[in-house]
C-alpha cells in the first residue's frame, strides 16, 4: 500500500528585520552612569543636611523639655540635674547645666551627621516662679 507521497515544501527564509543603528549612538554609551556618578554627591550632601536639619529640631525640642522640667523640679526644691537626666534622650548629654533658683539653663551639643559639618550647640533658659 503506497499512500500519497509527501514532499517537503520549501519555503524561502525570512530575513530578521535589521536594526538601523544611528549614527554617532555608540559614543553616548555610558552616559547615564557617568551622569549618575555626577548627581550622586549632591544627592549625599542634600540627605546629609536633611539629617542634620532634623537633629537639630529634635535637639531644640528635647532641650526645651528637658529645661522646663529642671525649672519645675527646681521650683519644687528637687534636684535640677536629676530631672534635667531623666528628661533628655539617652544619645544627649548635657554640655552644661546651672539652676539657681526656679531659674534653669542648658546647653547641648547637636548631634553631627558627618565630621566636616561644624559643632552646633543648643542653649535654652527656662524660669519658674
Amino acid at each position: 500500500m503506497s499512500g500519497p507521497r509527501v514532499t517537503a515544501v520549501h519555503r524561502p527564509a525570512v530575513a530578521a528585520p535589521r536594526r538601523r543603528r544611528l549614527r554617532g549612538a555608540g559614543s553616548e554609551r555610558g552616559s547615564a552612569a557617568l551622569e549618575m556618578l555626577g548627581v550622586l554627591p549632591v544627592v549625599v550632601l542634600v540627605a546629609l543636611a536633611t539629617l542634620q536639619v532634623l537633629a537639630g529640631v529634635y535637639t531644640v525640642h528635647a532641650a526645651n523639655q528637658a529645661v522646663r522640667d529642671g525649672a519645675r523640679a527646681a521650683s519644687l526644691g528637687g534636684s535640677v540635674a536629676a530631672a534635667v537626666d531623666r528628661s533628655l534622650p539617652g544619645t544627649l548629654t548635657p554640655r552644661e547645666l546651672s539652676g539657681t533658683g526656679g531659674k534653669v539653663r542648658l546647653v547641648l551639643d547637636v548631634p553631627r551627621m558627618a565630621p566636616f559639618i561644624p559643632e552646633l550647640r543648643v542653649t535654652r533658659t527656662a524660669v519658674m516662679p
